[in-house]
């Protein structure tokens, strides 16, 4: 046992030996200009980004690794570019071209052909005649029932209360298992003008239901970014009992301008901009943004607004 070891070993000596002459060799036969002697260049080693897909590589590690250099790169290359544009703008003055306009998702979308004028003698008749010209007829006044999915946890129940602060004239009720085929008629008959019911996924509001009583329409919306009033960075104080205005942003299309008026009926016709609230719902790529917020006046609108709040009567001014 001890010979044949020490003939491998031998043997294993002698391999190296060969294979480090080899490199020398090759090493020598390298000449100056990069080439060997029979012409040929030696293979470089591998540029980054690699020629192939990074997706290919079977080890996690290591294709982590190579993405993040490739994406540093493509940084680099960016700045780099942006850095000789911003140069050449600068030498031209001047004659500069314009800047291009960037791509957004709003400015390549393709017209909307049920985008419609609110002028239209169409549209106007649509109005007079559909479920909520006696709201805007001034005829009823809004009244809200607020009320969740079956056993809301505590997230809904704080939202549903929140609501109910927001919107003037609601009331917050629990299901207590009933079904909503029981509950609409008794909205009917103690006059409630619309049902809002908040639905909950794993402890978290995700879903909306507004339905306009008693003949709808009845509309189904999907919630998400739910924020409560804590949960907000330099929030304000509480809302006041005062009525608030209304914003509806781009409620353009037939659909749209419907959804707009379903929004505008839960509140009362008059606002008192001296409370100086504010309930905007904002349509944007199909998403409905709402946000309940207060507006902050500087001094000189302050002291106009104090101003406003006298009472004129009894003033007495001078006849001329």
């Amino acid at each position: 046992m001890a010979k044949a070891g020490d003939k491998s070993g031998g043997s294993g000596k002698k391999g190296l030996k060969r294979k480090a002459a080899t490199e020398e060799a090759q090493e020598a036969a390298v000449g100056e200009d990069g080439t060997t002697e029979s012409g040929v260049q030696p293979p470089k080693t591998a540029a980054f980004p690699p020629g192939f897909s990074i997706s290919e590589i079977k080890n996690k590690q290591r294709r982590h690794l190579m993405f993040t250099r490739w994406k540093q790169q493509q940084r680099k290359e960016k700045l780099a570019a942006k850095k000789k544009l911003k140069k050449e703008r600068e030498a031209l003055g001047d004659k500069a071209p314009p800047k291009p306009v960037p791509k957004t998702i709003d400015n390549q979308r393709v017209y909307d052909e049920t985008i419609v004028d609110p002028n239209d003698e169409e549209v106007a008749y649509d109005e007079a005649t559909d479920e909520f010209a006696s709201y805007f007829n001034r005829q009823t006044s809004p009244k809200i029932l607020i009320t969740t999915s079956d056993r809301p946890h505590g997230r809904t129940v704080r939202l549903c209360e929140q609501l109910c602060t927001v919107i003037p004239n609601s009331h917050v009720y629990y299901r207590r298992g009933l079904a909503l085929k029981k509950i609409i008629p008794q909205c009917i008959s103690r006059d409630f003008t619309d049902l809002i019911v908040i639905n909950e996924d794993r402890k978290i509001p995700n879903g909306l239901i507004l339905s306009h009583l008693p003949s709808g329409p009845t509309a189904h919306f999907k919630m998400s970014s739910v924020r409560l009033r804590k949960e907000i960075k330099r929030r304000g104080k509480d809302p006041t009992e005062h009525i608030p205005e209304i914003i509806l942003n781009n409620f353009t299309t037939r659909l749209g301008h419907s959804i707009g008026r379903m929004f505008a009926s839960l509140f009362p016709h008059n606002p008192q901009f001296i409370g100086r609230q504010v309930a905007t719902f904002h349509n944007q790529r199909d998403y409905i943004f709402f946000r309940f917020h207060r507006i902050v006046l500087n001094c000189a609108e302050h002291a106009c607004l104090e101003f406003m709040k006298q009472d004129f009567s009894k003033w007495q001014l001078p006849i001329s």
